[in-house]
């Protein structure tokens, strides 16, 4: 069945397509882990396949061919670690039956030749003109040497490199390479000499800010106060209500659309949402008219393979009693597509919140309140 096609507002910043959950590293910080509490192989555990946890490669096809191609907007394969998906195959399934020029967020779980191989010659579909490398790469220092017996970094180099022999543009210029090297810059993460010689003409390499809470201190920049931090620093014993929308199209890997990356790896915290997938895929994938019948609580904005779901469904401002512990990939503020923050100084959040209920015991402790409380409920 050829569902319609949605009609994407001018404004979509990002298509977040979440292949699998699953990953190879156990890593003490991960942003998957909604708590950051160092539970990353507890949460999502690779276990056998006795129950399906992803959309096949031809069910993804339906519901990517649902959203239209623009030369601007890739899709960003992303998880847990997506290379694992499908047992490592039918990535190229997806690649080839479907229009779209597409990012990868991966920690290299493959080697090169192997990763390669799998794509069947589907290469391009990571290539397009960009200022920054459409696959990137994360760095985890801990666990990759762990694997890699030491040499986590070398080998990650090395396997970068290695795509430049095999159909990839590899280059030291961000601007001018498919693949580059990322890591987060948590405190216990250091750039050493070494690494720097390692990298050096050799691959891009950069550090991400990093998001969140260590030893009491608040990381990043966020255009809503306490909006990550309200619970994990004790600042207030619950967490507040407020209303909020995306400005993104998140999909989990059994095809449900989410209003918030919080709202995502939460429901994947007891294992995903497996039963209400099963009970959706027996009404057709009609979930708009099936919701309250399949999931009582935290439930998704809809469901990719479902006729109905529209982008409108993303622009409805939506009650959530979770502020406080919102991932910070949603509320920092950042850059968009457009550069609107680094043109225009407009700031960009993955989330519009409004009508924060914040008390004024909060109030008093919030530098420029005066800027701010257009955002609090009266």
């Amino acid at each position: 069945m050829t569902l319609p096609l949605l009609e994407l507002p001018a404004s979509l910043n990002y298509v977040g397509v979440f292949l699998s959950l699953e990953c190879n590293l156990a890593c003490s910080y991960c942003i998957n882990d909604p708590e950051q509490a160092g539970r990353r192989e507890i949460l999502f555990p690779i276990q056998a396949k006795s129950r399906r946890k992803s959309l096949t490669p031809d069910e993804w096809v339906q519901a990517l061919n649902r959203i239209p191609f623009r030369q601007d907007l890739p899709l960003t394969l992303q998880g847990g670690e997506p290379m694992l998906y499908w047992n490592s195959k039918g990535l190229d399934i997806i690649l080839a039956q479907t229009p779209h020029y597409y990012d990868l967020l991966t920690n290299f779980a493959l080697k090169p030749e192997v990763f390669v191989k799998n794509l069947q010659g589907m290469q391009h579909k990571f290539q397009r003109e960009a200022p920054y490398p459409s696959i990137r790469v994360s760095y985890h220092a801990e666990e990759m040497n762990r694997v890699w017996q030491g040499r986590g970094f070398a080998e990650l180099v090395d396997r970068c490199e290695a795509l430049g022999k095999l159909g990839f543009k590899v280059s030291p210029d961000k601007a001018h390479s498919d693949v580059g090297i990322y890591m987060v810059a948590h405190p216990q993460n250091q750039l050493t000499a070494e690494m720097q010689a390692l990298y050096a003409g050799r691959v891009p390499f950069e550090t991400k800010e990093f998001l969140g809470v260590h030893e009491g201190q608040l990381h990043g920049h966020y255009l809503y106060p306490y909006s990550t931090d309200l619970i994990a620093r004790q600042l207030h014993p619950q967490t507040l209500s407020c209303e909020c929308r995306t400005t993104e199209l998140l999909v989990d890997p059994l095809g449900f659309v989410w209003g918030c990356h919080y709202y995502l790896y939460q429901s994947w915290v007891a294992g995903g949402p497996l039963k209400q997938f099963e009970q959706l895929e027996k009404h057709g994938f009609r979930y708009a008219q099936n919701q309250s019948k399949i999931f009582t609580g935290m439930a998704p904005v809809g469901h990719l393979l479902d006729a109905d779901f529209s982008m409108a469904d993303l622009q409805v401002f939506r009650p959530c009693h979770e502020y406080g512990r919102c991932i910070g990939c949603d509320t920092k503020v950042k850059n968009d597509r457009f550069q609107s923050y680094y043109d225009h100084g407009i700031a960009h959040t993955s989330v519009q919140i409004r009508n924060i209920q914040m008390p004024v015991s909060l109030q008093k402790n919030i530098p420029e309140l005066a800027q701010l409380r257009q955002f609090f409920s009266e």
